[in-house]
């Protein structure tokens, strides 16, 4: 009984530090500071700070740097 419920307490805390969803560089039609849009169209925001530094290094000509709803850049989407 121990032993089941020890293996059933590690199977939850690895799940659980899975991330939910891993973005792919090929899904991602343009990048914006705050998340990016998808190309299903859909907007997806960063799980991770890191990510988006990460797509801004590698490609910077999908990436802007301003939020995707700000109406100043509302022309240049």
């Amino acid at each position: 009984m121990r032993t089941s419920l020890l293996f059933a307490s590690v199977a939850i805390a690895a799940s659980l530090s899975l991330p939910a969803f891993a973005f792919q560089d090929s899904d991602v039609s343009m990048a914006y500071a705050d998340g990016y849009m998808g190309t299903d169209n859909q907007f997806h925001a960063w799980e991770h700070r890191a990510d988006a530094q990460d797509f801004r290094a590698h490609h910077a000509d999908k990436y802007r740097p301003w939020r995707h709803d700000d109406p100043r850049h509302a022309q240049d989407k």
